[in-house]
C-alpha cells in the first residue's frame, strides 16, 4: 500500500519489490510501483484518460493482493501508505472491514500505519487546484512540474533543504520529460476529488474530504482497528488537522506520531 516508486527498494524477478532487511525489525513484505507512477504510467496514458480517482487506487491495491494471494482471507494483512497511499490504505481498510468489498476477495486488515497521509491537503492548494480547473494552466499546479525550476518548487514544497533542491531538481525534470504535459495533473485532480466543485468551492470541497475521512474512521473505530498517523511539524502539502482529525474518528485505537522538524519528505 505504499505509494510512489518502488526503485528505491530492491527489485525482484516479479516486477514488484521486497523491502531491504538490515535488521529484523524492518518491514518484510512486496511493493509495487503505485498505479500512474514509475514503470506504471504509460499504460493510463490515453485520450480519454482523466485521472485515477481513490476508488481506482483502491482496486488497484485489490488486483495486486490478489495476484500475490494476499486475499484469500487467511492471512492478516498490514496496509502501510505514504501520502496518496495514505488516503487509499484508510479508505481501503474501511471498505474492507466493513464487509462492503466481495467476500471472496476480502482482505482481513489487521493494522494500518499512515505516513502523511493525502486524506485532506492545505486549502491553499484546494484554491490552486480549484482555479486551474476553472481557468487552466496545468503548470501553475505544483504537483505537476516539469521544468527544473518547477521541480525546484515543489522539492522545497516537500520539505528538501536548498542545497538539494537545486541538485535533484535536474533529475526529476528529466524522469518527466517524455510525459505528457498534463499526466500528473490529471493524476493529482483524480485524487483529489474536486471535479464537482468550482473555483470558489474551498470550503465545500474540504468539507467532503472531512466528511470521507470521518466515515472511514468510524468504521474503523467499530472494528477497534489499529491506526498510526505519522506527520511531520514542518508539513506543508497535507493539512496539519489530518492527524486531529483521524484520531478523533477512529478513536483509541488511533496512535499518532509527530517528526520534529520534517516535511512532507524531507527535513530542511
Amino acid at each position: 500500500g505504499v505509494t510512489g516508486f518502488a526503485s528505491r527498494r530492491q527489485r525482484r524477478p516479479c516486477g514488484t519489490t521486497r523491502t531491504p532487511r538490515p535488521h529484523r525489525y524492518c518491514l518484510d513484505g512486496r511493493v509495487p510501483d503505485a498505479a500512474g507512477h514509475g514503470k506504471r504510467h504509460a499504460w493510463a496514458v490515453r485520450s480519454s484518460w482523466e485521472g485515477l480517482s481513490l476508488d481506482d487506487h483502491m482496486s488497484d491495491v485489490e488486483a495486486f493482493c490478489a495476484a500475490v494471494g494476499a486475499s484469500d482471507g487467511t492471512v492478516p494483512v498490514d496496509l502501510v501508505g505514504y501520502s496518496m497511499g495514505g488516503a487509499t490504505a484508510f479508505a481501503l481498510a474501511a471498505r474492507h472491514v466493513n464487509g462492503s468489498a466481495p467476500a471472496a476477495s476480502r482482505l482481513p486488515v489487521r493494522r494500518v500505519a499512515l505516513l502523511a497521509p493525502a486524506l485532506l491537503v492545505t486549502q491553499e492548494l484546494y484554491a490552486m487546484t480549484l482555479s486551474v480547473q476553472r481557468h487552466g494552466g496545468v503548470e501553475r499546479c505544483v504537483y505537476n512540474y516539469r521544468t527544473e525550476a518547477e521541480a525546484e518548487e515543489m522539492l522545497r514544497l516537500v520539505g528538501y533543504a536548498e542545497p538539494l533542491c537545486e541538485k535533484l531538481a535536474p533529475v526529476l525534470a528529466w524522469g518527466r520529460r517524455e510525459q505528457p504535459p498534463d499526466f500528473w495533473w490529471k493524476m493529482w485532480r483524480g485524487l483529489g476529488g474536486v471535479q464537482a466543485f468550482g473555483e470558489g468551492e474551498v470550503d465545500a470541497a474540504v468539507d467532503a474530504k472531512r466528511a470521507a475521512l470521518a466515515s472511514s474512521g468510524s468504521v474503523l473505530a467499530e472494528a477497534a482497528t489499529p491506526v498510526l498517523v505519522v506527520q511531520g511539524s514542518a508539513e506543508l502539502v497535507v493539512d496539519a488537522s489530518v492527524p486531529r482529525e483521524v484520531r478523533r474518528a477512529v478513536g483509541s485505537a488511533c496512535d499518532v506520531a509527530t517528526l520534529e522538524g520534517f516535511g512532507h519528505r524531507g527535513h530542511p
